[in-house]
């Protein structure tokens, strides 16, 4: 698969910067620095107006979803504050196996990465404009859930390797200052600046 490298991202975002940061929404800051900042001292599954908040902003209120999958989710999402390296296929697998209203199991893998992102930004997001960022194929046509798995594991890695070299390249670094200037007083990690910066380099695509 073709997806966009590192030096095309670059060049998309460095084409207008400026334009890029200055429409990201500054709630996006907010309800990220909310919900991983409240998620370190807070226990998830009892704590209402927490999963109120990240229902909505990353859209877990899916009306094909069931209330089983919701509590399951968050249950699953306190248990994984106790590992270093959490398994995304594990937890795509565990949310797979709870069916939806029709009684199918649904593949979640952009809500799994929603959650290890908010407890740790070095993993980034996947959503739609990620995935038009980097111009992802989709899985849809894919049967099963291993093949779904094995592309999206692909997408994300290359998502992960992508970041780091972008995180290195010295030719950013105005982007990022812009940033600085844009948002003064939010002290956010450097790789979640960059996740929020090519997420809107999609959305800017679309």
């Amino acid at each position: 698969m073709k997806y966009r490298t590192a030096s095309d991202l670059k060049d998309l975002i460095l084409e207008d910067h400026e334009k890029v940061v200055n429409r990201i929404p500054l709630e996006k800051l907010d309800v990220y620095l909310y919900l991983h900042t409240v998620f370190q001292d807070t226990y998830v599954p009892d704590d209402t107006l927490y999963q109120f908040i990240f229902r909505h902003f990353f859209r877990l209120d899916n009306p094909s979803l069931t209330k089983e999958f919701e509590t399951y989710y968050f249950k699953l999402m306190e248990e994984q504050r106790g590992y270093e390296r959490p398994n995304i296929v594990h937890i795509t697998k565990s949310l797979y196996e709870v069916k939806n209203h029709k009684g199918n199991p649904t593949m979640q893998f952009p809500l799994a990465a929603s959650m290890l992102h908010t407890i740790n930004p070095s993993f980034p997001t996947y959503d739609s404009d990620i995935v038009k960022a980097f111009d992802y194929s989709s899985t849809y046509h894919l049967s099963g859930f291993d093949k779904k798995m094995k592309r999206y594991i692909g997408q994300y890695q290359h998502t992960f390797r992508t970041y780091e070299e972008l995180l290195e390249d010295e030719a950013l670094e105005p982007v990022f200052a812009h940033f600085d200037e844009r948002f003064p007083g939010y002290e956010l990690p450097k790789v979640k600046k960059l996740d929020l910066i090519v997420a809107q380099l999609g959305n800017n695509l679309q």
